[in-house]
């Protein structure tokens, strides 16, 4: 048989808890466990959701625990996918426009491999859910031609659209499909082939294989995992018997036929696949094609939209100064000398943050500013402030916040230097009650 190291290859085909009352495996303690195994990589790639990418990143690359003590084991690749549904008309939501029902939600696996190719996956993600939902978020050939860029594509499981022609006897169709897929993605096409002890598996390996040597397109394997080891099988199987309002007695209760949906050892998958080599070597193919730096120096900072600034001015910190001078006049404390100085510190923070660290809060509060325009302009009702932002001299000053004056109360601008760039609107800022 094959011999072959965990770090010889990867799981590209992973379900976590995102994939809801399916997968098992939880993003706090899986890349930890691919670590110890001595996997290089691991790929996270759950139903119709890319929520759980950002959490899974940061657990694949940390060095350090909770309490900042360094790691023994080394940070693993992150492939960060998603197992869309694919349908031949996202838009088609009735029955009499998709006959087959659910049914016709098809599978598809998307892997990001640079930067362009995540922000891809989120749109994507994102047209499923806001018009192709119908059972399961949806997409469609149509819109992945339109966001494909920097991705990978992989032929999924039993539902995809080419396993289930080949599962049916549809071997020219599902080899169109194939011409297509290719023709979009090129190389970074794959035919996927995987074994779980299911009949329909087994029958369909054979004409993969061919379609690969017909089409030249590559074969790689993976194994699906939904959970991590073994013996979790009959954990995950009462969670989708929960999914389902359905008991574990039930001989009609949705289950796999066989606990092999785990995270197996290379050496595991070469027993099933040593018959093509190529197939497991592959996987480590799709590693080496993904740019982890250029998703890495994405991540974190202010993802802020651009700021349409008034004519003569190309800074926004020029512009928020202008506005932030002009509001201490207009509130009647231009000539108080602290409230000056206060409001050159604050101005002069916001500055040094953008300089040292990156957060831009001077184009932050403008988009703020502009909203809360809007908001009293159209009879929306806005809070006066929350939280240390109400001990800023600076937010009073641009319209942002309003009532008692910060430094007569002593409130201290320094808390707020503390802010989290993930908190930024809130519903309960604004009235409910907007029609």
């Amino acid at each position: 048989m094959l011999k072959i190291g965990n770090k010889d290859f990867t799981h590209i085909h992973n379900h976590t808890e995102y994939s809801a009352f399916d997968g098992l495996n939880k993003i706090s303690s899986f890349p930890m466990e691919a670590r110890k195994m001595g996997f290089r990589a691991l790929g996270i790639t759950d139903h119709g959701t890319v929520g759980g990418l950002i959490k899974f990143f940061n657990e694949c690359q940390k060095t350090t625990d909770k309490d900042g003590n360094k790691l023994e084991l080394a940070p693993i690749v992150p492939l960060l996918g998603c197992e869309f549904y694919l349908a031949k008309n996202r838009f088609a939501k009735t029955k009499q426009e998709q006959p087959d029902g659910r049914k016709g939600n098809r599978h598809i696996l998307l892997i990001a491999k640079n930067w362009k190719g995540y922000q891809n996956l989120c749109r994507l993600s994102e047209a499923s859910w806001v018009d192709g939902f119908y059972n399961d978020p949806r997409i469609d050939f149509e819109l992945l031609e339109k966001h494909h860029d920097g991705l990978i594509c992989s032929t999924a499981c039993l539902s995809s659209v080419v396993n289930a022609n080949l599962l049916y006897g549809r071997y020219d169709v599902a080899r169109k499909t194939v011409k297509k897929f290719k023709d979009l993605f090129g190389e970074d096409f794959y035919l996927e082939v995987m074994f779980h002890g299911i009949d329909a598996e087994r029958l369909i390996i054979p004409d993969i294989i061919k379609l690969g040597d017909e089409m030249d397109v590559s074969l790689v394997c993976s194994n699906d995992c939904h959970y991590c080891k073994q013996e979790h099988g009959p954990s995950q199987e009462l969670m989708m018997c929960m999914s389902t309002s359905r008991c574990m007695k039930d001989p009609k209760h949705l289950h796999f036929p066989y606990h092999e949906f785990y995270l197996k050892s290379a050496m595991e998958m070469a027993s099933m696949f040593s018959s093509i080599p190529d197939a497991l070597f592959n996987t480590n193919e799709i590693v080496d094609k993904i740019d982890i730096a250029s998703i890495k120096n994405n991540f974190g900072g202010m993802k802020l939209p651009d700021f349409p600034l008034p004519d003569g001015y190309s800074d926004p910190h020029k512009y928020l100064e202008d506005i932030a001078w002009s509001g201490l006049r207009k509130i009647n404390l231009s000539d108080s000398a602290s409230h000056i100085g206060r409001l050159r510190l604050e101005l002069e923070d916001v500055k040094i943050a953008k300089l040292n660290n990156g957060y831009d809060f001077a184009t932050y509060f403008l988009i703020v500013r502009d909203y809360i325009n809007f908001a009293k302009s159209n009879g929306i009702m806005t809070g006066c402030g929350r939280g240390s932002g109400f001990g800023s001299l600076l937010l009073k000053c641009i319209g942002i916040t309003y009532g008692v004056d910060p430094l007569e109360h002593d409130l201290l601008w320094e808390r707020f230097l503390g802010f989290d760039s993930k908190r930024f609107v809130r519903f309960e800022d604004f009235s409910s009650n907007v029609s």
